[in-house]
């Protein structure tokens, strides 16, 4: 299983289909994929966050309105950044590393291959 555990899993498709990001083929668009595979990876952020979340966008600017941690910060902009661009200006590669925990940034490189690749709804929970 790519997902850090079922609730992670349930999280994401909920997010997809809210987004209305899967395709005719039963796979998720893959920059909204990884995108949404990053918020719904941080226990409680996809509920916080899911109001900004629409059918076919995200609003990624106003989720960074919110009240956020840190790191929260950090992975919202990133999956900005794979959703659309320009929101993960001024960092390095050595901050994911520095500033979330071992488990967060492996999260963070599966994400990075993800959006490169098309998820299959379908085998999500294998």
């Amino acid at each position: 299983m790519i997902f850090r555990n079922g609730t992670h899993a349930e999280e994401w498709a909920a997010a997809i289909y809210r987004a209305d990001a899967h395709r005719d083929d039963d796979t998720a668009n893959p920059y909204f994929g990884a995108s949404l595979f990053l918020i719904t990876a941080v226990p409680g952020l996809y509920d916080r966050v899911k109001e900004h979340i629409h059918n076919g966008w995200a609003d990624y600017s106003e989720m960074l309105e919110m009240n956020l941690s840190s790191g929260e910060r950090l992975i919202v902009e990133l999956a900005g950044n794979f959703y659309n661009g320009g929101f993960f200006d001024g960092y390095k590669p050595s901050d994911i590393i520095e500033k979330l925990d071992a488990d967060t940034v492996e999260l963070v490189a599966r994400a990075f291959v993800l959006r490169r690749q098309r998820i299959d709804m379908n085998t999500i929970f294998d």
